[in-house]
């Protein structure tokens, strides 16, 4: 039990990376709160993660929502010992063909996101002298970048950066970037699946995928070894095996 009795909100913790890193945690011994928009899917999240593990609304593009959620989640722990923050949006287009839409959105959430729950967490965990693990990407490692997700790479090469600026202003806190490879998530079933996979092809044969996909429990396994170490780890980057 290395996270015993320590209080964790995970943001984004409705499907993928975020649930099963909450999961994880909660296995841990950690108290876990399990925030995003999808209610109903948090709930079932947390019925499975036991009975230290609590549901709260948070949207990650709304100020006033992300400084409710961690109020609530302090509330209810009586503080905060960590942060996860794993919700990330994409696009499959040409940078050329990138509506301002689009841009708006990918950057609220994987850029602007972030900061708006590290500012409002951010005294409970000067005060614990806790940790925040932000997901980043390993394409941002990718050169040139993948074609068809300028949106997506700039973003997440940006947050590196945030990150950064936010452990030198803030030396009380630990913070570790996660950069994991392809995984299997929702991110980008809103796309239009017919047009992304002559896109994954694309990538496939110049080189930027590994022939296989991670699981995601590799990955929860990982910002579970970052929350429990007694030192800050300042980032982590893991990909798949190779086929």
């Amino acid at each position: 039990m290395r996270l015993e009795d320590k209080r964790v909100l995970v943001v984004g913790a409705s499907s993928g990376l975020g649930r099963t890193s909450a999961l994880a945690i909660a296995a841990e011994g950690a108290r876990v709160g399990l925030a995003a928009r999808r209610l109903e899917r948090l709930r079932e999240a947390a019925d499975e993660a036991g009975p230290n593990a609590f549901a709260l609304a948070c949207d990650v593009r709304d100020e006033s929502s992300c400084a409710a959620a961690v109020a609530a989640a302090v509330d209810e722990m009586g503080g905060l010992d960590a942060l996860v923050y794993a919700p990330a949006m994409t696009t499959f287009r040409p940078v050329a063909e990138t509506d301002a839409a689009s841009w708006r959105a990918i950057l609220e959430t994987n850029l602007v996101g972030p900061s708006l729950v590290l500012s409002a967490a951010i005294g409970h965990l000067e005060a614990s002298r806790g940790k925040a693990v932000v997901f980043s990407s390993i394409v941002i490692d990718d050169a040139p970048p993948r074609p068809h997700q300028a949106a997506y790479v700039t973003s997440k090469v940006a947050l590196e950066t945030l990150v950064r600026a936010w452990q030198a202003e803030h030396r009380r806190v630990g913070f570790t970037t996660l950069a994991n490879g392809d995984a299997i998530t929702e991110l980008g079933w809103d796309q239009d699946l017919e047009a992304i996979a002559p896109v994954v092809r694309q990538w496939q044969e110049r080189g930027y995928m590994f022939g296989r996909m991670m699981s995601l429990e590799s990955v929860a396994e990982q910002v579970v070894n970052a929350l429990a170490s007694s030192e800050t780890v300042r980032r982590i980057a893991i990909t798949p095996t190779y086929s």
